[in-house]
């Protein structure tokens, strides 16, 4: 066996560990009599594309998109009027950087002035609404998932009705619901290619467990967050392979957004 064979074997054997670790944690869910409940967001479309139509193709479960109102063409929402099961969220309004030099990116930060920040979301918003519909649900996607608490705070005056970053939710809330992703599957600082097998299920695995044990929110949902635009083939592979074994999973149930924050099926 050459060098290059092993290796490949040990990847195989350490990925079906991790594998083993989410189904022995979907077992002490079950033996709790307690259901699983999964979300997926996807962020940064703005356009159809090859990219998105493979995403779409994939998607046997309900499926978030986080659209750029100030990017959005007008392909986006032919292509989606034929997958009705598909809502949208708004991914902040130009996807544009606004934070001091030397701070982590954000559209927006505490120095960037409210009334700035709500004139773009306003109008991003109704750009949003008018495009798709029904399927969209008013809940903000911050770009890099980075909202100054002070903004986020007054996002009901805007009529959002939901709140989407990443990692787990605090117990303090921001006046409309939130509900959090907690599973990226990319490698942002690693050539922006896929995070792996083991990183990505042990993120879930962890998730899941910390709510289990109550060392997190208990209701809220674990979400899955994709990247449809920097996928390679690994990350399209692993995403098969994950939704296929959770099909297979009766305790697991993927939830849609216009369920997650509650009053946008009032609309």
């Amino acid at each position: 066996m050459s060098a290059g064979d092993a290796q490949h074997r040990d990847s195989l054997h350490w990925e079906s560990l991790h594998w083993e670790s989410l189904a022995r944690e979907c077992e002490a869910w079950a033996a709790g009599g307690r259901q699983i409940e999964l979300w997926w967001r996807d962020d940064d479309a703005v356009a159809d594309t090859p990219a998105l139509r493979r995403l779409l193709d994939l998607a046997t479960v309900p499926l978030s998109l986080a659209v750029i109102p100030a990017g959005l063409e007008a392909s986006l929402p032919t292509l989606l009027k034929s997958h009705r099961s598909v809502t949208v969220l708004q991914h902040g309004y130009d996807h544009g950087n606004r934070a001091p030099a030397g701070a982590k990116k954000s559209e927006f930060p505490a120095t960037r002035p409210w009334a700035e920040a709500a004139r773009d979301l306003a109008q991003g918003r109704t750009r949003l609404a008018s495009a798709f519909g029904a399927q969209f649900v008013p809940a903000l996607t911050p770009p890099w998932n980075r909202i100054d608490t002070g903004h986020a705070a007054r996002l009901s005056e805007l009529g959002y009705e939901g709140l989407t970053t990443y990692l787990a939710r605090k117990s303090d809330r921001v006046g409309i619901a939130q509900v959090n992703t907690h599973v990226d599957v990319i490698n942002w600082h690693g050539g922006r290619r896929f995070l792996g097998v083991a990183a990505s299920l042990d993120l879930l695995v962890r998730h899941l467990s910390d709510k289990r044990l109550g060392n997190a929110d208990p209701g809220e949902p674990t979400g899955l967050l994709t990247h449809h635009l920097v996928h390679d083939t690994e990350t399209w592979e692993f995403l098969g392979a994950l939704l296929d074994w959770c099909a297979k999973k009766p305790i697991i149930n993927w939830r849609c957004a216009a369920d997650l924050f509650p009053e946008s099926g009032s609309r």
